[in-house]
């Protein structure tokens, strides 16, 4: 039966006062009475917290590290900066293959080595006779990498950013603090004036033993980068926006904060286990990158091989679901392209995340919460915001409790292995400590797995189980938790060995991909 409000009157004097009746009344009104309150207003932010720029950054989860230049030619990862310019000749270059396979693979960023230890300058700078512009056997000396590259990256709306190493092995002026730094701020300054929007300037504090002793202008660097490229992270291994996870594998602690004190670490010298947790009392928003290459070297070598795709994909595991940002090299080669072998690795990896990742089996769950800030009937806070990807929309426990817990109800029992947690990191990191339970069906709960930081993702792996009923248990926390994400996922891939349930996994498998080269690799049970 539908009814209207104009029909309330009519309703009331032609029909006794029935149970139905009422019912639909309380229907009726119970919309009009909920917008005559005013709503709650969001809790106080906790800081520190990021900046527009910042929340881009985390936002993008996957950047591709582009390590290109003399190096590759040599079939070395360092080389002194004698390097002849004639013997850079990239016959089959191509940026916007480079741009494309990012992009198809669900990178939405690329960093370029503009200049690597040796001073070689993948652009034609004004400041040195090493670079692009002395490699007469390409494009006749006319060649511009980093342009290029920017532009093919601009077509395909994937950010650009570079990499420009503080190290210059070739240049006559390191050493002298002064003119090296002057020479510097000029190439930073041709780099962020010549070629349009640059999301990331990539430094790092890297130098070989015994090499001449420098004093890096820092500040007066981080100070140019924000005149001339406000919207650009810096990186390096304290900040300030952005910094390293503390080890070139691509895996970041177990713990992981984006609070960090910067005060507390400098470039070139931070403690690494510093670096990998952050700092839960960390007055500054610094969050880690994880970088990490595809082959055993950094620079493309002709016998080195790739990681496979499930390498590529427990990787990301412990970084992306880690709080972090991967930043994963893929070296071009000596002809200018990125190897057969390495897109084949990526395409791969990337269907893997879309077949486990597209499959949220709490989509459609039953919801509910121990408590709602504004009361349960206040839907700006509500549990079932949690069921809503992204981060701005996000459920509030009422204030002055303790007890924190979100149920989840799948409707069917379903086999899963792989829970994803997100916080509204606009308003702060939270989370110190929380862990899952699921129901045996008796009414009894069951700890399934515990873990400490959330952050921007977390992503907690754990033996396969069955159920309908779990809940999620936030046992500590800086303030009053707040979740804004909650999926849960079935990977087949990982732990493939002892999966409940084969008639939901050939479902999976049938309805979310349809990539032969995918079953064919890494089904290694039989259906």
């Amino acid at each position: 039966m539908e009814v209207h409000v104009k029909d309330i009157p009519d309703l009331l004097m032609a029909n006794p006062i029935t149970t139905t009746n009422l019912l639909h009344l309380l229907h009726l009104l119970l919309p009009i009475i909920t917008l005559s309150l005013p709503s709650t207003p969001p809790p106080l932010p906790l800081l520190p917290i990021p900046t527009s720029t910042q929340l881009t950054f985390h936002l993008t989860e996957l950047s591709l590290f582009l390590h290109f230049g003399p190096n590759t030619f040599t079939d070395t990862e360092w080389t002194t900066g004698d390097f002849p310019p004639s013997l850079f000749t990239p016959s089959s270059f191509s940026p916007t293959q480079w741009v494309s396979i990012a992009k198809a693979s669900g990178f939405t960023r690329v960093i370029l080595t503009a200049k690597h230890h040796d001073g070689f300058c993948l652009w034609p700078s004004e400041l040195t006779e090493y670079s692009v512009r002395a490699a007469t056997g390409w494009r006749v000396g006319g060649g511009d990498v980093v342009g290029d590259l920017s532009e093919a990256a601009r077509r395909e709306g994937i950010g650009f950013g570079v990499y420009l190493s503080p190290w210059d092995r070739h240049e006559g002026t390191y050493g002298r603090t002064k003119e090296y730094n002057e020479y510097y701020m000029g190439q930073l300054t041709e780099l962020l004036t010549r070629y349009g929007t640059i999301k990331e300037v990539w430094l790092d504090g890297a130098k070989g033993e015994g090499e001449k002793d420098m004093d890096y202008y820092f500040d007066s660097w981080f100070a140019l980068i924000r005149q001339l490229q406000p919207e650009a992270m810096i990186f390096s291994d304290a900040g300030p926006d952005t910094r390293w996870i503390g080890d070139e594998a691509g895996i970041a602690g177990s713990t992981c904060w984006s609070l960090f004190n910067r005060s507390d670490a400098k470039i070139g010298g931070t403690d690494p286990l510093y670096s990998r947790i952050g700092d839960p009392f960390g007055r500054d928003w610094v969050p880690a990158e994880c970088d990490v290459s595809i082959r055993p070297g950094w620079f493309w070598h002709a016998s080195e091989a790739p990681k496979s795709a499930l390498t590529l994909l427990d990787i990301y595991y412990k970084s992306v679901g880690r709080n972090c940002l991967l930043l994963l090299n893929v070296p071009p080669n000596s002809s200018g392209l990125i190897s057969d072998e390495d897109v084949q690795v990526l395409q791969e990896f990337a269907e893997l995340r879309s077949v486990i990742f597209s499959n949220n089996l709490a989509k459609h769950a039953l919801v509910s919460a121990s408590s709602v800030r504004g009361g349960m009937s206040d839907s700006h806070f509500g549990s079932q915001n949690i069921l809503e990807e992204g981060i701005f929309t996000y459920w509030a426990p009422e204030e002055n409790l303790t007890d924190w817990t979100l149920y989840l109800d799948l409707v069917e029992s379903k086999s899963f292995n792989v829970l994803q947690v997100q916080e509204p990191i606009h308003m702060g990191q939270r989370i110190i400590r929380f862990h899952v339970d699921i129901n045996n069906g008796q009414g009894e709960w069951q700890t399934l797995v515990n873990g400490t930081t959330v952050g921007y993702k977390r992503l907690l792996q754990f033996r396969t189980v069955e159920s309908q009923y779990l809940r999620l248990v936030i046992d500590n926390a800086r303030a009053h938790p707040l979740v804004a994400f909650v999926g849960v996922y079935l990977d087949i891939y990982s732990q493939p060995a002892e999966v409940p349930g084969r008639s939901d996994v050939r479902q999976v498998v049938t309805t979310m991909t349809s990539q032969a080269f995918v079953r064919r690799k890494y089904m290694a049970m039989p259906l």
